[in-house]
């Protein structure tokens, strides 16, 4: 898999050659936007705190985005 993704509007990382599930694991800020594109799989999702799910993406090059102003 190819995963794209961005923490408060950083610049676009890309990660090639992943395996599923992946997971990105980021400090919180009290205000915080993010998203994650998945190239070539139809699912995404974007869990805060360890159980918390915020999004989820079932689209061809599934797309979760986030965002929080604390």
């Amino acid at each position: 898999m190819t995963i794209r993704y961005s923490i408060n509007g950083g610049a676009e990382q890309v990660e090639t050659a992943e395996t599923l599930p992946w997971t990105k694991d980021y400090p919180v800020y009290d205000r915080l936007t993010s998203y994650v594109i998945v190239e070539g799989t139809p699912v995404c999702a974007i869990i805060m705190d360890g159980n918390r799910l915020v999004d989820l993406g079932t689209d061809v090059n599934a797309t979760c985005s986030f965002a929080y102003w604390g």
